[in-house]
């Protein structure tokens, strides 16, 4: 029965809005018989212009739309009870826009190295950044073991040789100065 659905859909509509409109087909009667959104500017009794050929081949579907101002439209359509068709349809525009943004700000050119020779604190955190990313951790979240293992690493490296270097990785690794100077006491014997 229709009525079921009707708090479900109005709920997500409530939830999401202006971002999602819900539509509503009686597949027998070709109609709209339910709307609760802004998007499509439809309104009950229009006809659903359905394919019914199509119908028969889904139960659940996903697929893009270009709404009538050209914002890009993500819907799902569900048949339920074999008697309606029930269509979500989200605006994503804004998302793609986003999208677009973020790659924007992400794109860089490349570091000037001459700029950047001497300076070992910046190789130190491109030293950081690469071995999160090989390691798959996250700078956050990485435990007491983690920093040990990465402090290490940076020792490998010869990130220690510089003056005043322990102090930084200390502060960086969020570790004591002690822990860091015992550290580099056990790897150096």
């Amino acid at each position: 029965m229709l009525s079921n659905y009707i708090p479900i859909c109005d709920a997500i509509v409530e939830l999401m809005d202006p971002l999602v409109e819900i539509v509503v087909h009686d597949i027998a009667q070709d109609s709209i018989v339910y709307v609760n959104g802004k998007l499509s500017k439809r309104k009950v009794s229009d006809p659903s212009l359905l394919d019914a050929e199509g119908l028969n081949n889904i139960d659940r579907i996903v697929y893009p739309k270009v709404n009538f101002d050209g914002r890009l439209v993500k819907s799902i359509s569900v048949i339920l009870e074999g008697k309606y068709l029930l269509c979500i349809n989200c605006d994503i525009s804004t998302f793609s826009k986003m999208q677009e943004l973020s790659t924007a700000l992400l794109q860089m050119g490349n570091q000037p190295q001459s700029l950047f020779t001497n300076d070992w604190k910046e190789k130190l955190h491109i030293s950081i950044h690469s071995y999160l990313q090989n390691h798959n951790l996250s700078f956050d979240h990485l435990s007491q073991n983690d920093k040990k293992t990465l402090a290490k690493h940076l020792f490998d490296l010869g990130a220690f040789h510089e003056k005043n270097a322990a102090d930084y990785v200390a502060k960086v690794l969020g570790l004591g100065r002690a822990t860091v100077f015992k550290y580099l006491k056990e790897w150096r014997n």
